[in-house]
């Protein structure tokens, strides 16, 4: 922003748009089925109506970390990699994501219940780069979708998700040009 208009002018620019994220949806139900999340799922007891939980997060949030932990999580939760799935089955599934300092990691195991409890049947997310701009994980059910190609001078591809009919289908971008 302050490249583009100046140091005065870009900061009231940045200012509005971070305004308008303060009151977007924290997550959004497709097809009474798929779950659209910005991070991940919550390590909060969600064993009560989870839409209910969502439907009283604040709005506008202008400090999710503090105001609304849950929202915090729906932001900021990973799921577990590969390489720290010996984690799988510590504190019901969940971890403290020391990757980034905040949030926690979450297994495959806590997907499932998760789903299962809610009665959902996948979790779309974004907040990770993905090389060909889309990741399958834990057991099919979670789809990572990075829709940003050449992420911060990277070389990252980039996709997008067609949520239709409780199916979900994957459209890779071609950025080439």
């Amino acid at each position: 922003c302050h490249r583009r208009f100046g140091v005065e002018l870009g900061e009231q620019v940045w200012e509005e748009i971070n305004r308008c994220f303060d009151t977007m949806p924290i997550c959004a139900l497709v097809d009474n089925r798929i779950l659209c999340v910005h991070g991940g799922i919550p390590s909060l007891d969600v064993k009560s109506d989870f839409f209910k939980l969502v439907s009283q997060i604040p709005c506008p949030l202008r400090d999710p970390e503090n105001e609304s932990p849950f929202a915090w999580e729906l932001l900021w939760n990973d799921p577990l990699s590969n390489e720290i799935n010996d984690l799988e089955n510590r504190n019901d599934g969940f971890s403290l994501n020391v990757r980034r300092g905040t949030g926690f990691f979450f297994s495959s195991k806590a997907l499932t219940d998760f789903l299962h409890q809610n009665s959902l049947s996948y979790v779309v997310r974004a907040h990770e780069v993905q090389q060909q701009g889309f990741k399958v994980q834990l057991n099919g059910r979670l789809l990572t979708v990075f829709s940003s190609s050449h992420y911060c001078g990277g070389e990252n591809e980039a996709a997008t998700v067609l949520c239709d009919s409780n199916k979900l289908r994957l459209i890779r971008l071609d950025t080439s040009s």
